[in-house]
């Protein structure tokens, strides 16, 4: 990583509107100083896309951020701005699935009560993006 680079956290809900707000004031600060602001998607629907690539398209996957923002925290270069995010609950949970689908992502439904090993094994994917998980 080079040491001239600012990682800003994308994330969603009230948190977001510092991101639309402030992150232009933040960016044009920098400009000309040879530091670069990086965005790195851990909003809760990125979260999703990230712990599913194989239901998507090429074109669609994401990488995990927020378990690349885990491993760059230990570098001391590392400059991170980490704007709070949401410590999702099932229904935040199930209405992004249900979003995402809508908007063509193949992500699987949330199994509430799962039974068989696949439905298991989404269910334990899914536990990692809910509440205090995402909240190092």
């Amino acid at each position: 990583m080079s040491a001239k680079k600012i990682i800003w956290t994308k994330i969603d809900e009230a948190p977001a509107l510092a991101t639309y707000s402030f992150l232009p004031i933040v960016k044009a600060f920098f400009k000309g100083t040879g530091i670069e602001v990086e965005e790195k998607d851990i909003s809760l629907s990125g979260r999703i896309l990230a712990n599913f690539p194989d239901f998507l398209k090429p074109e669609q996957k994401i990488p995990d951020y927020l378990a690349e923002l885990g491993e760059l925290v230990w570098k001391p270069e590392a400059n991170i701005i980490k704007l709070p995010n949401i410590s999702a609950s099932i229904p935040q949970l199930k209405a992004a699935i249900k979003e995402l689908q809508e908007k063509g992502f193949a992500v699987p439904d949330y199994p509430e009560d799962p039974q068989t090993p696949e439905e298991k094994a989404i269910h334990a994917r899914y536990a990692k993006v809910l509440g205090s998980a995402v909240n190092p």
